[in-house]
């Protein structure tokens, strides 16, 4: 079930399965229940995925499945994706009942259009639904009313009823209760409101978000949702964020919504209120960032991208990437790492010649964007097998249970010219470390280091291009053990049976 207001609900569904299991002397052995998950797509689905795992594998230990209606397996758009599932499992040598339906356990040409029908009726109630969920929505907008989703930072949510009457401010994760009542964003804390306007201010001076991130740390402020440091791409999140000028948008993303009649077509224009709520900033304010930030990240040419270097080195006499990051005229060193490959390319274009050398820092530069994204993968695969995933910097923290903190592994000569891996140590207490290990190149992870807390005070410093046998114990080729060590901590047995 997607929610907790239908006549479908879990309880309602296993009565009348054990009604229909009863009066056919079944027992039913084991029950597959996806709670508060959308019926659009088998990726939300952890359970139904387990289902068709276990059939697949030959262990459910069971003869029949009794399902109470063909929209159970999800409302697919594409109404042949269900067919395929009852397929699956009937190829498999289980028998698919409906308990609810008029076509229980019959089979035939009619009852095969029966189901088809009932296919294309559960694919065409979502889109139905959808159309009528978006209209009033957006007649809520148009009232001035936000439609979920957390505030942004120097902005509160506000609970009203009916009347327009506000009740109280809500804290982040906090729902209304009523559905009669409303709401709607408020100015948030003074000292949020300041951060922001002081942000709008040094964005428009030409600032850089790099510099306005640091500045924020150092100052000790901490950014929304009690994240552990600001980051330029939060900055630059937040002066893109049309809020602070008091709008409210609806519907930025249409390829979400299940009424668009035709791909084909132009997307709809989303909903715009202006003047929702109180303002943070101003038009103009608001636009000269926006100016400022255009002309930094604006498409140069090689030359113009050379002399900018160039002017850097003869201001300040030397070039880092501190000094490219803080100057308003000169690109990241993001940029010209990926305009010329690497940054000792472009010194050398300019003549630049710096005594240490460059290749460690390229390929440390180049293996940066691998730490978010194998992380982030983490994350959603856990949450999506039933984990709670918390994130702290470097550390996931699972189930409230346990914690696994992130490194990346870069490769560096050791002596008489042997490639090594510097193995991190413990910043924090996480219990278990995950070391990437980067390939020479930096290009893409070898392997995961997937080292316990009990066993890193005995562990060497460093891993060799062939690593010993103490060293594979802990190597793993993919980051699979995360989840088998997910699935205990949930309570959750091992899907794999035994057959």
């Amino acid at each position: 079930m997607s929610t907790d207001k239908q006549d479908t609900s879990v309880a309602n569904q296993r009565t009348a399965i054990a009604a229909y299991a009863s009066a056919h002397h079944m027992i039913v052995a084991q029950s597959y229940v996806d709670e508060g998950r959308s019926g659009l797509d088998l990726e939300g689905r952890p359970a139904l995925q387990r289902l068709l795992d276990d059939v697949q594998k030959h262990c459910t230990g069971c003869t029949a499945i009794l399902v109470l209606d063909v929209s159970r397996w999800g409302r697919f758009q594409n109404v042949d994706e269900s067919a395929f599932y009852e397929f699956l499992c009937t190829q498999h040598g289980l028998r698919v009942i409906y308990v609810a339906e008029p076509f229980t356990g019959g089979e035939g040409p009619l009852h095969a259009v029966l189901k088809s029908l009932k296919r294309s009726m559960a694919a065409e109630y979502s889109r139905e639904l959808s159309a009528k969920v978006f209209a009033g929505q957006a007649r809520l907008v148009r009232a001035g009313f936000a439609m979920g989703g957390p505030a942004a930072y120097g902005l509160s949510r506000m609970l009203v009823d009916a009347s327009g009457k506000p009740r109280c401010i809500l804290k982040p994760g906090e729902r209304k209760s009523i559905a009669t009542d409303r709401v709607r964003l408020v100015l948030g804390p003074r000292d949020e409101v300041a951060v922001v306007r002081w942000m709008f201010k040094q964005a428009a001076a030409g600032v850089t978000m790099n510099d306005i991130a640091r500045r924020l740390n150092q100052k000790g402020k901490r950014p929304a949702r009690g994240g552990p440091s600001w980051s330029a791409s939060t900055i630059r999140g937040m002066l893109d964020d049309e809020r602070y000028l008091g709008k409210l948008i609806f519907g930025r993303d249409p390829s979400r919504r299940l009424s668009q009649p035709d791909p084909s077509q132009p997307a709809p224009e989303p909903i715009r209120m202006d003047h929702a709520f109180p303002a943070i900033v101003t038009q103009e304010l608001f636009d000269a960032a926006r100016e400022q930030r255009e002309l930094r990240s604006r498409r140069l040419t090689d030359d113009e991208m050379l002399e900018a270097l160039r002017d850097l080195w003869q201001r300040e006499g030397r070039i880092n990437f501190h000094l490219m990051a803080s100057d308003p005229k000169t690109p990241t060193s993001q940029a010209y790492l990926h305009r010329f490959g690497s940054l000792r390319a472009a010194y050398k274009r300019i003549g630049y010649i710096q005594e240490r050398d460059l290749d460690y820092g390229d390929i440390r530069d180049r293996i940066q964007v691998w730490l978010p994204s194998v992380m982030g993968c983490v994350r959603e695969t856990l949450e999506d097998d039933g984990s709670t995933v918390t994130q702290d910097g470097r550390t996931l923290r699972i189930d409230g249970t346990w914690s696994a903190s992130f490194h990346l592994m870069q490769s560096s000569q050791g002596g008489r010219g042997n490639i090594r891996w510097i193995v991190p140590h413990f910043r924090s207490a996480a219990d278990i470390l995950v070391g990437i290990r980067m390939d020479v190149r930096g290009e893409r992870p070898l392997d995961y280091l997937i080292l316990p807390a009990v066993s890193a005070k005995t562990w060497p410093d460093v891993i060799q291009n062939s690593p010993d046998a103490g060293a594979r114990f802990y190597l793993f080729d993919s980051l699979r053990v995360l989840r088998e060590l997910a699935a205990l901590s949930m309570g959750v047995p091992d899907h794999a049976c035994d057959g």
